[in-house]
């Protein structure tokens, strides 16, 4: 990392946030993604998910509802393609870039729509689970899992580590970028949008072992390293140059403690079209 990181624009800082995630998304699996909508879901019905990625949740999720139609969309054509390489072609799944807030189907026409970690991203996530119930039909059922960064323990304490997540989620909400604390609202979203019988869970992930500790602790550091993302965070004076340095080697020494240990929040929620 240079001294000074370079200013980026907004959308070179979008970008970069869908490279870094790529890989971890590219494997989540409905087995331990969507459990929460799985047993909801029969074969022959046609299901939408919204913001899939690389797609290897969808392709859990067509094996569910085969002999239906699974039709993964991501507003990024990186990710689609990605996904067309990495699904085999089984015949009841494809998929499609496309906005979630103008989706290109006609009403009623999905009996489940899943979103896992697409609405933290959005600006108005409301106005997206409100064109999710458009497409669906009557008695259907709408899956949404988020993060909540607010539900978040990690250990042993360092200022420095701590310091940096509250500076990246500072990042996200003053890059527009949606709103990373969005998972503890899922139900009032899904009310809102004109959904009933929302009911929400959470589960919690973590990083308990030496193997996770050190890659995460690496990822963490290489994240704040990134340019496109610690050079947003100086252009907007959330940090120095010199300060991700430094919290950038505390998570390498974080990730390297034999205590290490952090753990956080997914929060999910079921609801359906009357």
């Amino acid at each position: 990392m240079s001294d000074t990181p370079p200013i980026t624009n907004q959308q070179t800082y979008e970008r970069a946030l869908r490279q870094a995630h790529m890989p971890a998304h590219a494997r989540r699996t409905a087995v331990a993604n969507a459990a929460f909508l799985l047993p909801r879901l029969r074969p022959g019905m046609r299901l939408l998910d919204c913001g899939c990625g690389p797609g290897s949740i969808t392709a859990g999720l067509a094996e569910a509802v085969a002999p239906g139609t699974a039709i993964g969309i991501d507003s990024g054509s990186a990710a689609i393609d990605a996904a067309r390489s990495a699904v085999a072609a089984t015949g009841n799944v494809r998929f499609a870039v496309a906005d979630v807030l103008a989706l290109p189907f006609p009403d009623a026409a999905f009996d489940a729509v899943f979103a896992h970690a697409l609405l933290q991203h959005l600006r108005d996530p409301l106005a997206a689970l409100r064109e999710m119930r458009r497409v669906l039909k009557p008695g259907g059922v709408i899956a949404v899992a988020d993060a909540d960064h607010d539900g978040s323990i990690i250990a042993p304490h360092d200022p420095l580590v701590e310091g940096s997540m509250q500076i990246l989620r500072e990042l996200r909400e003053r890059s527009g970028g949606g709103d990373p604390r969005v998972g503890k609202r899922l139900r009032v979203l899904l009310h809102e949008a004109g959904f009933v019988r929302a009911t929400a869970s959470a589960t919690a992930a973590c990083e308990g072992t030496e193997n996770a500790a050190r890659l995460t602790g690496e990822w963490q550091a290489r994240y704040l390293e990134a340019p496109a993302i610690g050079g947003r965070a100086v252009a907007l004076g959330l940090a120095t140059a010199d300060e991700l340095r430094s919290m950038a080697a505390a998570w390498r020494a974080w990730g390297a403690h034999p205590g290490a240990f952090w753990a956080r929040f997914s929060c999910e929620a079921t609801a359906f079209r009357e």
